[in-house]
């Protein structure tokens, strides 16, 4: 084969690569990246009384094995970030269906696009009922919330080109996890968008 005509070949097919190349780079490579963090924001303790079981015949009460009974809410702020360069758009934050029972998350916006380095607010609580056995707690903790460990949120947002693509974010108690994924979990699929 001549020179020539190799040089030619190259020469159309590359003119005619490069825009393939972008077109599919940029529909279904490039994303915008939103990453979800879990801050803790306090929580309060509503003394509710004390068990009926306490009273001892005579009427008395030991206070050392009481029995107390509290409404506990710990406090949380979720906070979404994009930390790419892209543009998020139709964002919308789903609950795992199989998680905790939270009592309430913000919703956010879905009409609101999320723009490079925006940062997005939302304030969420988890109530809970309690016995507590002998003198109260102080504040409440997320301690005192072991359901929190399995928290997790589905994030699905879309890049400029309707292409959707989701983070999962899972809630440890210590550090933040998020994964980006092209497709949707299978325990999130029963869920409406």
């Amino acid at each position: 084969m001549n020179i020539s005509i190799l040089v030619a070949i190259i020469g159309v097919l590359i003119p005619i690569l490069i825009p393939i190349f972008n077109y599919l780079r940029n529909r279904y490579w490039l994303r915008p990246e939103l990453t979800i963090e879990i801050v803790d924001d306090g929580g309060s303790q509503y003394y509710r009384g004390i068990k009926m079981s306490n009273f001892y015949e005579e009427g008395i009460i030991n206070k050392n094995t009481q029995v107390t009974i509290y409404d506990l809410t710990w406090q949380y702020k979720v906070e979404i970030t994009n930390n790419s360069e892209l543009i998020a758009f139709y964002p919308h934050l789903e609950l795992n269906p199989n998680g905790p029972n939270i009592t309430r998350v913000d919703k956010l916006n879905s009409q609101n696009p999320i723009k490079p380095t925006e940062t997005v607010w939302l304030k969420g609580e988890f109530k809970k009922r309690v016995e507590i056995r002998g003198r109260g707690q102080n504040e409440p903790t997320k301690e005192m919330f072991p359901e929190i460990q399995d928290l997790e949120f589905l994030l699905v947002y879309q890049n400029s080109k309707k292409i959707k693509f989701f983070t999962l974010y899972n809630y440890d108690g210590e550090g933040n996890k998020n994964k980006f994924l092209k497709l949707r979990p299978k325990r999130y699929s029963s869920m409406p968008l």
